[in-house]
């Protein structure tokens, strides 16, 4: 079943990552504001209302003495978040690395971050069938259901740029169904179930859930799996105040040392938020290459 406890404690990590993303204006009180912005597209295994709320909490615990207060803004779709960000009414986001690469004009390159989960800063997107189905290949999905947990962008991307080098239209096009869910877990128990063909989730995901549960190794198999990337990225727009960011960052840095988030670590291998270069994003740079070089080579079919 699905562990709904877990769920919610996933979706925590990712916001609270937030901090460090800020919009700096005078309020009411004369107290500055930190804004951060987010969308529900970027974000699983989530529950907006509680998430808002916590992430102001511990920030406001952490820098009680301060002129500054945190305000959180989840925007229903990436459109909207793109749409505040290039306006100016957001001076940070966290994001997916695709929405990043594409509205970097905006964004300080020397201030980029990402929430790490296990051991690497980038991991492995899967392509998991059940056992039983027969399927081995790409092509064996073609007109089946795949279910993809929301916020999975890049790998959404991988698994396009696989099926284009094999000939077939992308997901979109290859699947009689894309399903998406706000829950990784849940992916993976759909297919479990049978209720769908296919599931696209990273490797932790797949780590927690099986042993959360011994029998999903023995009745899903992998059978395709992406080179490292980038899952999730915190930027900061260009002309925001360096010092501010020095100033929030040991909030983020210290996520996975919070008493309330222990879950966090345990059950996704939360590890922190970790800073990083466009050296780290080159292999997905690379991949969009690809991916626009064949999509103009292939026809949809």
């Amino acid at each position: 079943m699905v562990n709904k406890k877990s769920i919610y404690l996933h979706g925590l990590t990712w916001l609270i990552g937030l901090v460090l993303l800020v919009s700096v204006t005078a309020d009411a009180d004369e107290r500055k504001i930190i804004r951060v912005g987010g969308s529900a597209e970027s974000i699983y295994d989530m529950r907006i209302a509680d998430l808002e709320i916590l992430i102001s909490l511990l920030f406001n615990e952490m820098y009680r003495d301060d002129n500054y207060q945190l305000k959180v803004k989840i925007y229903e779709r990436d459109e909207m978040l793109e749409s505040q960000l290039t306006s100016g009414k957001l001076d940070a986001i966290f994001m997916n690395p695709i929405f990043y690469l594409e509205n970097i004009e905006y964004l300080n390159s020397k201030f980029t971050y990402a929430v790490q989960h296990g051991s690497s800063i980038k991991p492995n997107y899967l392509l998991l069938v059940r056992r039983d189905s027969g399927i081995n290949s790409l092509e064996g999905l073609r007109d089946k259901k795949l279910i993809v947990p929301s916020g999975h962008m890049a790998g959404l991307r991988f698994l396009d740029v696989e099926l284009l080098r094999t000939g077939m239209p992308m997901a979109a096009e290859s699947f009689s169904e894309v399903r998406y869910t706000k829950e990784a877990n849940a992916a993976i128990i759909n297919l479990f179930f049978g209720q769908v063909d296919a599931a696209l989730v990273t490797d932790f995901s797949y780590e927690v859930a099986t042993e959360l549960n011994r029998q999903i190794p023995k009745s899903l198999q992998i059978i395709r799996t992406s080179q490292p990337l980038i899952h999730m990225v915190i930027g900061i727009r260009k002309d925001f105040p360096p010092h501010l960011v020095e100033r929030y960052l040991p909030f983020a840095e210290s996520l996975n040392k919070f008493p309330r988030l222990r879950y966090l670590k345990k059950n996704f291998r939360f590890a922190g938020v970790k800073k990083i270069t466009t050296d780290d994003l080159f292999t997905l740079v690379d991949l969009n290459k690809e991916f626009a070089r064949l999509k103009n080579k292939v026809a949809p079919q």
